[in-house]
């Protein structure tokens, strides 16, 4: 009786990556043969984000042959969270993966992956990177700050060094893809719906083509988008902090009006006190409309996007 094999399905998308596609696919292409051997039919899906470069005509030229690489175009640049989501609502696989196009994420550590998830009966493995020699200082320690204050904010811990390289089977996927496309951020969802999960550390490597294309801006908008849909401590710790500021402030108001300056009037005690409340009430205010205006974004992403080949 013949086996069928199993299939895995791949996701990667890109942006602006001409110089780093090429490398990607050939790689891509030595893992797809051993996991061949191995029993697993393999197919990469990979997803235009809106690049402006020359990566799809190169993507293009260099799949035409291959019929177990798909090529999906959105309609502008969304970032890689709405690509995944994208793709994954297009195909149809016992198992999927996800991993970027730049080629530091080794294509290759799927094979140990898989036997991991298999052996361990798990719904979804995690790469956790180990940052390289290479990485500053600052990158390491903004990285390390964010996972930090995030996991103080939020309901669900997110391990440092968490990557968006996965591999998980399809109960994960069909949460996914039933989740809000507007809300979703991956990271966190994943731990939010407490998959059977483990994490197997990595260390990428170094970019030897092109720059990243998470800068500051990106950086600063992915954090946001995660303190919005998952960090449901923020503004009660907002509130406690601004209490307990204010009574240190009344606090110190009594102090000095005691022991230094007797002659102060109650009307200026209570102009000091009526600031301090505007201070306090302008930082929580503007958070709220920070997130206000990240929440009005979001709800209206509806990314179109067609298929290229």
């Amino acid at each position: 009786m013949k086996i069928k094999k199993k299939n895995i399905c791949i996701i990667s998308a890109f942006y602006n990556e001409e110089e780093n596609l090429e490398k990607f696919i050939n790689n891509f292409d030595i893992t797809r043969s051993k996991l061949l051997k191995m029993g697993y039919y393999i197919n990469l899906i990979l997803v235009n984000d809106g690049s402006t470069d020359k990566s799809v005509k190169i993507v293009k030229k260099k799949i035409s042959s291959k019929k177990y690489v798909k090529l999906i175009s959105l309609n502008k640049n969304y970032g890689q969270q709405i690509a995944i989501h994208v793709a994954l609502k297009e195909i149809k696989a016992d198992f999927y993966g996800a991993l970027d196009s730049d080629c530091q994420q080794d294509s290759s550590l799927f094979i140990k992956m898989i036997n991991l998830l298999k052996s361990n009966k798990l719904e979804l493995l995690q790469m956790k990177k180990k940052y390289g020699n290479y990485e500053g200082v600052l990158k390491k320690f903004m990285s390390k700050f964010f996972y930090y204050i995030f996991s103080y904010l939020a309901d669900i811990d997110i391990k440092s060094g968490s990557s968006d390289f996965y591999l998980f089977t399809n109960k994960v996927r069909n949460k996914i893809i039933s989740s809000n496309i507007s809300k979703f951020f991956l990271r966190g969802f994943i731990h939010w719906n407490k998959f059977r999960k483990a994490y197997l550390e990595y260390t990428p490597k170094k970019r030897s083509k092109g720059k990243s294309k998470y800068n500051f801006y990106r950086q600063l908008n992915f954090a946001l988008t995660a303190m919005y849909l998952y960090g449901t401590k923020l503004f009660l710790k907002i509130f406690i902090f601004s209490i307990f500021l204010t009574i240190l402030f009344i606090a110190y108001l009594i102090f000095k009006d005691y022991f230094f300056n007797p002659e102060i009037t109650g009307l200026i005690k209570i102009k000091f006190i009526t600031t301090f409340f505007g201070i306090i009430n302008l930082l929580l205010s503007c958070t709220i409309t920070l997130f206000i205006i990240k929440f009005k974004k979001n709800s209206s992403i509806k990314p179109r996007y067609k298929f290229e080949k």
